[in-house]
């Protein structure tokens, strides 16, 4: 267990592990670094993987403060920092995804590669633009949720993380970690979210992307992923066929291999 100092009273949690190529995990919206459980022990024996828990999530404190994806991406920098990394790759998940796009914006010598899952450049839809959620569906989930946490996390994950039923434990082991995640926080942040549209911005980098999305994804639909690669210079897109909004989990030995090999081809 570690912890990365990010400010006076905001400290995160993150996990270490292995030697070679470092890649960064970032997880999505509600989850946390155990997301990335399996990816970790399937790569680890080739590279250093990091995960870590964003402010709020998980093990990490949660502050009432510092919800933007600017904040989140100089977060990230420190817990880089703390493992004394200075290149590397990273693989996004979700929210994650605009995390990671301003990392690379932000520090483009420090980033090799990314690997951007179930993610697009807009979070919410505006007329000809769509985005993983239309302004109404994001309207009603934040109201279910300061209505009834328990409910409006069960009926999101029922409804939008898996192609198939992955069981009654998986689909409560992610209930179980996305309650973690303060609905104040989760305000803060969809503030930021309905603002945030990296569209404009992200045909300026040069570092290579892939992008995984399944082909069934109901929270970010695949359109955007489509979207994304026409914007993204030095980028592909790989289609999950079996997948809804979880690729990593739902298809999982698909999603590991594509990452070795983007790995691999994308190291000095």
């Amino acid at each position: 267990m570690a912890w990365a100092s990010i400010e006076q009273g905001v400290n995160l949690y993150y996990e270490d592990y292995g030697s070679g190529e470092p890649i960064v995990f970032i997880h999505g919206g509600g989850t946390s670094h155990e997301m990335w459980e399996q990816q970790v022990y399937a790569l680890t024996d080739e590279f250093r993987t990091v995960v870590y828990d964003q402010r709020a999530h998980g093990q990490s404190d949660k502050p009432g403060h510092g919800y933007t994806f600017e904040r989140l991406a100089d977060d990230l920098e420190a817990v880089v920092q703390q493992c004394k990394i200075s290149r590397f790759h990273l693989v996004c998940h979700g929210i994650g995804v605009y995390v990671g796009l301003t990392m690379a914006l932000k520090h483009p010598d420090r980033v090799r590669g990314l690997v951007l899952a179930a993610g697009g450049a807009r979070f919410l839809e505006t007329s000809g633009e769509r985005g993983g959620f239309s302004p109404e569906k994001w309207k009603a989930y934040a109201q279910g949720m300061a209505r009834n946490k328990v409910e409006a996390t069960a009926q999101l994950v029922n409804d939008g993380f898996f192609y198939r039923d992955p069981g009654a434990a998986t689909r409560q082991a992610v209930i179980d970690t996305m309650l973690q995640w303060p609905i104040y926080a989760m305000k803060m942040l969809g503030q930021a979210l309905q603002n945030t549209d990296l569209g404009s911005r992200v045909s300026g980098l040069r570092a290579p992307i892939l992008i995984l999305h399944g082909r069934h994804d109901k929270k970010q639909p695949f359109e955007d992923a489509q979207r994304l690669v026409e914007r993204l210079p030095n980028s592909r897109l790989v289609a999950f066929e079996e997948s809804a909004h979880n690729p990593q989990l739902e298809e999982l030995e698909k999603f590991n291999q594509l990452v070795t090999d983007f790995v691999h081809e994308t190291s000095d």
